[in-house]
Formats: structure tokens, C-alpha cells, sequence
């Protein structure tokens, strides 16, 4: 249990930040168009790992996915606003939001793994 929570955090980390770079990262903030693109990126690579990584069906997978990559764009469609007004003004709120937008992210992403899985969550509290 304790590996899919910590694949999920791994995964989150490189398709959040590692597979998108600076530039999509600042203009997902401006541009719908650069956030959906980051979104498919997210929720593309969610939907090929998971099957593997979190003991998924190729469907369970990509149900997970859709409904992950879905909060995920409404989650940053309104933190990355956030983060373009505070960006290089102030980097304490900068950093608050990129911390809260992350830990919605997480979980979000363990919560509905839960939900797919809920034997694996009267395992945790247990």
C-alpha cells in the first residue's frame, strides 16, 4: 500500500513538473490553450503508469486518469492564475500557492485511488 502511495507521489512530481518544463509552466497561468496542453501531458502520462505502477486495469487506469486530469485542470486553471499575479512580487504567496496547489493535487490523487480501491484504504486504517 504504502509503494502505490509513493508511486502516486512520484508520478504527480514528474508529470506535474519534470514533463512540462518553465515555459508551459508560466504560460498555463496566461493562455488556455498552454493549460489544456499541460493537462493532456499530465493525464496521458497517468493513463499509460497507471496500469503498471498502481495495479490498474488499462479502463481503471484510464478512468482514474480522466477524472484526476479533469480536477487537475480545474485545480490549475485557478492556482496558475494565482501564481501569474504573484510571480516575482511576492515569492512567499508565490510559494503558499504553489504548495496548496500541490497538496490538492496529492490528494485528490490518493483520495480516488481510495475510492478505486477501497480495500487498500481499510488496509491504511487498520
Amino acid at each position: 500500500m504504502v509503494s502505490k502511495i509513493i508511486a502516486i507521489l512520484v508520478m504527480h512530481l514528474i508529470a506535474d513538473f519534470l514533463l512540462q518544463g518553465s515555459t508551459l509552466s508560466l504560460l498555463k497561468g496566461s493562455k488556455i490553450l498552454y493549460l489544456l496542453l499541460h493537462v493532456l501531458i499530465y493525464t496521458t502520462f497517468f493513463v499509460v503508469l497507471s496500469p503498471f505502477l498502481l495495479s490498474m486495469t488499462f479502463q481503471e487506469g484510464l478512468i482514474f486518469s480522466g477524472i484526476n486530469g479533469g480536477l487537475h485542470l480545474v485545480v490549475d486553471f485557478i492556482t496558475s492564475k494565482l501564481k501569474a499575479i504573484f510571480w516575482q512580487k511576492k515569492e512567499g504567496i508565490y510559494i503558499a500557492i504553489i504548495s496548496i496547489d500541490n497538496l490538492i493535487h496529492i490528494g485528490v490523487l490518493i483520495y480516488t485511488y481510495f475510492v478505486f480501491f477501497p480495500e487498500a484504504a481499510a488496509k491504511v486504517l487498520m
